[in-house]
């Protein structure tokens, strides 16, 4: 059975779909799909809630966390990663939140910085523009909060999107890695820390990496 996107479930939990979609849609309802009614329950869920604080408006990471999350929890739970958990890191520190200074003048800043955690583990990236390209070098390292000044290296890294793996690779020895990204949504980060624990960090969306390379 076909399902539609996470997407679109948004749509239609806030009524802005086209109705021949929504009537298609209904009808992937009525044939019994759990997965899609439990989607489309939780985002039903949160446009009441939206509807009703209308004063306060969740930052962009919050919203694109939550949709990485269901996109991870499609792809963890096929049947080849059945055993296997995930675990979203908490964004500690991101460099385009930061205010500007008083009496500093505006720039943007082409250079992002980023980290993030989970327990002791702690995902340090940087995002910055790849001369003379359309995309930006996103570079990392994976450090024990209880060792700081060690990396930890053999961790095996996926660069996602939409769940599906578009490249991939390990720590080294210092426990960094590195990646071409293109602007494009719903990217995600990888980390096979053990054979049960896989830690994903969400991607700043294609909208703020444009933002990059256009600064």
């Amino acid at each position: 059975m076909a399902h539609f996107s996470i997407d679109e479930w948004i749509d239609f939990a806030r009524g802005v779909d086209r109705r021949e979609k929504s009537a298609k849609m209904r009808e992937h309802l009525d044939q019994g799909c759990s997965q899609c009614s439990k989607t489309l329950g939780t985002w039903r869920h949160m446009v009441n809630f939206a509807n009703q604080e209308r004063g306060f408006a969740p930052p962009a990471y919050a919203l694109q966390a939550v949709k990485t999350s269901f996109i991870l929890h499609q792809t963890f739970s096929a049947k080849e990663n059945r055993g296997k958990k995930f675990e979203m890191a908490r964004l500690v520190f991101d460099s385009a939140l930061n205010p500007i200074t008083v009496g500093v003048r505006g720039t943007a800043s082409v250079v992002r910085q980023l980290l993030y955690r989970s327990g002791s583990l702690c995902i340090d990236m940087r995002m910055q523009p790849k001369p003379g390209s359309q995309s930006v070098v996103l570079l990392g390292q994976v450090l024990d909060s209880a060792k700081p000044d060690q990396g930890i290296g053999g961790i095996p890294v996926r660069l996602l999107c939409k769940g599906d793996t578009l490249s991939q690779s390990r720590t080294n020895d210092v426990g960094e890695f590195d990646f071409g990204v293109t602007p494009t949504d719903h990217l995600q980060l990888v980390f096979g820390v053990a054979d049960t624990r896989n830690i994903v960090v969400p991607v700043p969306d294609g909208e703020s990496i444009r933002g990059m390379i256009e600064a």
